[in-house]
């Protein structure tokens, strides 16, 4: 017998928004149309709008959708310094990179010109935090010296971030998201805990390198 009970709103309006991050991820934010988006969940261009007032609508609820799962990838903050690092590194890497949409939230100047204010708000406040959260790792690591004291933790917060920005939109990357162990992307992190590991090799000024303002 086939099953018509209907979907739950609420599993539905997710339905929505995981469509509308795919098509942005994979085909960008200009092919986001009201046809082609009920097209990709299978619906009348009415029903979108039985579930959602407006596009804007649309869009905040999958920002909301794509920021949860980059809030997933925060590790255990009391972790060691350097593993707690590799460990956002490689979640960043294994959930965003899976996902193209969720990628474009997260990387793309365009989300903060096509997203509701509420969600660049929102979106402002966890890179914020990603911030913030890097540059403790790299602080406390240098405090206990798990991590090199001859360069500036807000130095090295940029090859850190760019390293992970890098995997996520490295060519093929979303074909091997998931399995990093062997991967390209474990080599890549094991590269950089060796880049941040401390070393005796240190500048000829026994200052250290200070970021420049």
């Amino acid at each position: 017998m086939q099953n018509t009970k209907r979907k739950s709103g609420a599993v539905r309006r997710e339905e929505i928004a995981v469509a509308a991050l795919r098509i942005i991820g994979e085909r960008g934010i200009a092919s986001l149309t009201t046809s082609t988006l009920a097209e990709e969940v299978g619906v009348t261009t009415g029903a979108l709008f039985r579930h959602f007032k407006s596009r804007e609508a649309i869009l905040q609820e999958a920002a909301r959708h794509a920021l949860a799962k980059i809030e997933s990838t925060f590790p255990d903050p009391t972790l060691p310094p350097l593993e707690r690092l590799l460990a956002l590194a490689e979640n960043r890497v294994r959930i965003v990179g899976a996902d193209p949409g969720v990628a474009w939230v997260l990387r793309s100047e365009q989300a903060y010109l096509s997203l509701p204010p509420d969600a660049v708000a929102q979106l402002r406040d966890l890179v914020r935090r990603s911030k913030g959260f890097v540059l403790t790792a790299l602080r406390d690591g240098s405090a206990d010296g798990t991590i090199r004291t001859d360069i500036a933790p807000e130095t090295l917060f940029v090859p850190v971030m760019g390293t992970i920005h890098a995997l996520i939109g490295m060519a093929g990357i979303h074909a091997t998201a998931g399995r990093t162990r062997g991967s390209s992307t474990a080599r890549v992190l094991a590269a950089l805990a060796i880049l941040l590991a401390p070393t005796d090799r240190v500048p000829g000024d026994s200052d250290p390198i200070q970021p420049e303002c």
